[in-house]
């Protein structure tokens, strides 16, 4: 009898590759199970224009897959090892790690710079403390600027202009076949690397005797020494806060060896440690290095680091202790609830559609595997792109799009989720509606025979494919589908009839439909409505209602800023 495995990963490029890489060697190993990837997504992936020091970058990329773990969703869950922090959760540790790749940064340039080319009139983007401390050690004038977003979206940024050099983890760009982007492996003794930099993790549930033996035979005995002690060093420094800090390790026959670092966000106090010893002590040299640092220096560091954020200013709270109700479906990814928390409110969920993978028909699944014959591909939504990609990654074990095609979308949330998968839009509109969409798209492109793919939901109107069909061959996909909730929570209901409730907030006509049909008629008129958006308005103002709030840029965004101003007045 065929065993499943489920592997749990995040859904971008590179953390697909990583997932394949395990399910391959895995399959190596026991041909007689079956294998499957699971994508899950992650914190980490949906804040991409914060800067990572500002939000804690250590569990953002790790936690919904431990959930989705600890509740039997996948089996194990893969990693890059450096994203994992020093300590887990209950319940789970630290299964294998495959055999390390490059563990160096690299220089990404579009002329074949070198860290030794660089001067103060040059603009570094990175994403890392680690290494801005370090370059600031090199040239204390160095104008350093953060950059997030997928390799390719990084990438493009920099060809655009936004800066004239980046620095990431090598073995990232070599593990996508980017390697042409990279002008300069960066020695370790230049810049030392991240720990555990370079090495794929393997996370299980601590009491899976199953799975641990079975991970087991893919393990790298030789790496995961080495990135255990660059973790003890690491946890022996950390301190609970984001610092510059960084480890490399080797094993020359029987001997271990380790250079730390901690440094200041400047780089001005630079605290550098090497060591020594048997490979069966490299966990206990490493934290005994790690002490040294701290006591020779280390502790006024992360003191200061601690005092620094501390003192950041207060943030102001317009929508302090006011009850907002989200009728928006429960998903990952949805930022309004948190945008609105951060602002002080209570949010309490009240979904009012729910959205899951469309079953493809075979007439779509074909449209697919024939992704080539298109020009271009349009998504309509934050759904169209997560669902699409969902779809492509069960038919054909990968979210590769062929080179050829262009994309066009309509708002940046839906070319956010986009950059998730390592893309960026050939066309982005700024109005949120498929009218405003084509008006723009007919004015930038004016397409006339080009075959077009359209990725959908099964409630979206044709106002795309008449249009477009009068001059192109346009075909529809429908990924996903949006449904009325079998059932909702009367608890709810009943603070709303109390009025014991701020706002009710409504992003779509369905979710103010669906709403409707579970809530008094007569009350209707009495509601405090938000709506994201002149569509949703609309549809409240034909059934005979008026919201109080309209959001003024028909997005999450958009939406909580507006709500902020009205509570403002």
């Amino acid at each position: 009898m065929e065993k499943t495995i489920r592997i749990g990963t995040r859904g971008s490029k590179l953390a697909l590759y990583q997932a394949y890489k395990v399910k391959e060697e895995l399959e190596n190993k026991y041909p007689d199970y079956i294998f499957e990837i699971i994508i899950i997504k992650t914190k980490g992936d949906i804040i991409l224009d914060v800067p990572l020091s500002k939000i804690g970058d250590k569990g953002l990329f790790t936690k919904e897959l431990e959930v989705a773990m600890f509740n039997n969703e996948i089996d194990m869950a893969v990693h890059s090892l450096k994203d994992l922090p020093t300590t887990f959760p209950e319940g789970a540790k630290l299964g294998a790690v495959l055999k390390r790749g490059d563990v160096r940064d690299a220089l990404i340039s579009t002329n074949n710079r070198k860290i030794s080319d660089l001067t103060s009139n040059d603009v570094i983007a990175t994403s890392s403390l680690r290494r801005k401390a370090q370059l600031l050690k090199i040239n204390k004038d160095f104008k350093i600027v953060e950059i997030r977003g997928n390799v390719n979206t990084r990438i493009r940024k920099m060809q655009e202009g936004y800066c004239d050099v980046m620095i990431m983890a090598a073995a990232g760009l070599q593990r996508l076949e980017m390697s042409e982007f990279i002008s300069e492996l960066i020695d370790p003794s230049v810049m030392i690397p991240a720990c555990s930099q370079g090495a794929i993790a393997i996370e299980i549930r601590e009491n899976d005797a199953f799975i641990e033996n079975l991970l087991s035979k893919i393990n790298d005995e030789e790496t995961f020494i080495t990135t255990s002690a660059e973790r003890a060093f690491l946890k022996t420094l950390e301190g609970g806060c984001q610092i510059p800090v960084g480890s490399f390790s080797k094993i020359e026959g029987n001997q271990f060896h380790i250079t730390g670092f901690i440094s200041n966000i400047d780089g001005s106090q630079f605290l550098k440690e090497t060591a020594s010893a048997n490979v069966d002590n490299a966990v206990k040299i490493s934290v005994e290095i790690a002490k040294k640092l701290f006591s020779n220096g280390g502790k006024e560091i992360l003191d200061a680091i601690r005092d620094l954020n501390l003192a950041a200013p207060k943030v102001e709270l317009p929508l302090k202790d006011k009850i907002i109700i989200s009728t928006r479906a429960i998903e990952s990814g949805d930022s309004l609830p948190d945008l609105l928390k951060s602002q002080g409110a209570n949010v309490i969920s009240l979904p009012m559609i729910e959205v899951s993978p469309a079953q493809l028909e075979n007439s779509e699944k074909e449209l697919l595997n024939k992704l080539s014959d298109f020009d271009w591909i349009f998504f309509t939504s934050k759904n169209g792109v997560l669902n699409f990609f969902k779809h492509l990654s069960d038919l054909k074990g990968s979210t590769a799009l062929p080179e050829n095609i262009k994309i066009a979308v309509i708002g940046s949330r839906t070319a956010s989720e986009l950059d998730y998968y390592g893309y960026a839009p050939s066309f982005i509109s700024k109005g949120n509606t498929s009218e405003d969409f084509l008006t723009e798209f007919y004015n930038v492109v004016n397409p006339i025979n080009q075959k077009v793919l359209l990725s959908l939901g099964n409630l979206a109107d044709d106002t795309l494919i008449n249009k477009l069909s009068k001059e192109n061959k346009v075909e529809r996909i429908n990924v996903y589908q949006t449904e009325k909730p079998k059932s909702v929570d009367t608890s709810i209901l009943e603070i709303i009839k109390q009025n014991k409730y701020d706002l009710i907030v409504f992003t779509s006509p369905s979710t103010f439909y669906n709403f409707c049909s579970f809530y008094e008629k007569d009350k209707i008129q009495h509601l405090k409505m938000a709506s994201i958006g002149s569509t949703t308005t609309k549809a409240i103002e034909e059934a005979g209602y008026s919201p109080i709030i309209t959001a003024k840029m028909s997005k999450a965004e958009g939406l909580s800023e507006s709500i902020s101003e009205y509570f403002k007045k």
